[in-house]
């Protein structure tokens, strides 16, 4: 009973904890990082043989939970490939619009751990939580991210939030 009300509380807690609920048996990793100014949450779930995930769910899960669909970006294998750092895959994702040769501005600076190496879409949502930017007042709500792999067969979740 106790680890039953651990598990509620820390995904009630965690600002993505929804995301834990999703197909908990399909979760492959995940990263947790919440602390009293802000916070990261980065899953990874890998579909089960014939039941990719599809977008248009995976959608309607997020704005049940107030996050809404923003944009999009097209990331191919090679893009995701080039993204590591101390030789391990990482992901950067945009804190505002996608743009499309920016090296690293607009981009969160804490690389998050990345699992899918193939063609795969960012999709970018706008959430209720806010990112400060250090030392400022400047904020952004924008920090709610899907990489979905192009046969549907994988997905990670990325948010962060806080300063």
């Amino acid at each position: 009973m106790l680890i039953g009300l651990n598990f509620i509380s820390c995904s009630r807690l965690t600002h993505s904890g929804f995301w834990l609920r999703y197909k908990s048996d399909q979760i492959t990793e995940q990263k947790n990082d919440q602390g009293p100014w802000g916070g990261t949450l980065a899953i990874n779930w890998k579909a089960k043989p014939n039941a990719s995930f599809k977008i248009s769910e995976l959608k309607k899960i997020a704005e049940e939970n107030d996050w809404k669909l923003i944009d999009s970006k097209s990331l191919n294998e090679n893009e995701l490939k080039n993204m590591s750092e101390l030789n391990k895959s990482i992901i950067r994702v945009p804190l505002k619009n996608f743009e499309p040769n920016a090296k690293n501005a607009d981009y969160k600076s804490q690389p998050l751990p990345r699992w899918i190496n193939t063609d795969s879409k960012l999709y970018r949502f706008k959430t209720n939580r806010l990112i400060f930017d250090s030392g400022t007042d400047d904020s952004t709500t924008e920090n709610g991210f899907i990489l979905l792999s192009e046969n549907g067969m994988e997905m990670s979740v990325y948010q962060i939030w806080g300063e």
